[in-house]
């Protein structure tokens, strides 16, 4: 994978088989699968680079001499689409040939309990060896599994135990629950926290200030700003410091709305307004608060005649907030 670069993963579910029986169980509550190696695997991570921002692949691995043993899993910037799985299979295949040129031998669609993925044999003509690749899609994430051999050799029985050896986790075995769940990410600092379905919006990838998080509708129509600082403000008054900020940079700034709402146990300020900025006018739409928990603002906005077409997924995105009180 182009530009990769390694990083650490925490919390690695390990160590539930034995390698002394050839078998070992890899499980992990992250993992829509589990399946078992022939001995302990290996596992590193991998960051790719795409234009939403990086996508997310761990990968654990077992390769003796001339065998090779794969499970991976890729966790996209925006939430894998549901139904349109062969498009996301398509694409993953021509990644994988890029990455590592081969052909391709055979493909055909194949079940894992209530799911259907894609599976590939691959001649790897530079290597003399054959690979079989199984792709699937269970909630928003993208699994793959690989079992790798010699053309002459005999690994083709050992990769067919491996693929016998996969399963679907208890918890993922209703399509529509794991499609559910897995279109939501959470963003958090100190007591806020923001969840977000991430089919609708993504993280900017030139996001770099710590506390702050900046996010985009799929169409780049509308944007939204999470921040979150752990101190109150020194005036306290939280509407006053949101407006007087927006007048800095804007012609003109016109409430529209004014109200209440409760995040947790917490009462935060509601506000829309307009901001006029080099004769185009945004509407703005945000939740705001400063206290004891700290201080957090939240809003998003469009260019005032494409809002109305955003207004529900802002209205989403707003009600992902959650105060967590301090116990006063």
């Amino acid at each position: 994978m182009q530009r990769a670069k390694k990083f650490a993963w925490l919390g690695l579910l390990l160590g539930l088989g034995s390698p002394a029986s050839a078998d070992y169980l890899f499980s992990d509550k992250n993992w829509a699968i589990e399946g078992h190696f022939p001995d302990a695997p290996k596992t590193d991570g991998v960051l790719t680079p795409s234009p939403q921002g990086d996508v997310k692949v761990q990968r654990f691995y077992w390769e003796p001499a001339t065998e090779h043993y794969l499970l991976a899993r890729f966790e996209y910037p925006l939430a894998l689409p549901a139904g349109r799985e062969s498009v996301t299979y398509d694409r993953a295949l021509g990644d994988l040939l890029k990455s590592r040129p081969g052909e391709v031998k055979s493909r055909e669609k194949f079940t894992l309990g209530p799911y259907e993925g894609a599976k590939l044999l691959i001649g790897q003509r530079r290597e003399k060896s054959l690979r079989e690749v199984r792709l699937i899609q269970i909630g928003a994430v993208l699994y793959l599994a690989s079992a790798e051999w010699p053309e002459k050799g005999d690994g083709a029985g050992r990769a067919a135990e491996f693929f016998a050896g996969l399963q679907v986790r208890t918890e993922f075995q209703d399509a529509r629950v794991a499609e559910e769940n897995g279109r939501w990410r959470d963003l958090s600092g100190g007591r806020f926290r923001l969840r977000y379905d991430a089919s609708r919006w993504y993280r900017d990838p030139a996001d770099a200030e710590p506390g702050v998080f900046n996010l985009l509708r799929l169409d780049e129509r509308a944007e939204a700003q999470f921040i979150a600082e752990p101190r109150p403000l020194e005036s306290g008054d939280i509407e006053t410091a949101v407006l007087d900020t927006a007048r800095e940079g804007a012609d003109s700034v016109t409430v529209k709305k004014r109200g209440k709402k409760l995040r947790g146990t917490i009462e935060v300020t509601e506000l829309e307004f307009e901001a006029r900025v080099e004769k185009t006018t945004y509407r703005n739409h945000g939740y705001f608060y400063s206290g004891p928990e700290g201080t957090v603002q939240l809003r998003a906005w469009a260019v005032a005649p494409e809002y109305g077409a955003a207004e529900g997924d802002i209205a989403e995105l707003l009600d992902g907030l959650t105060v967590i009180g301090s116990g006063r």
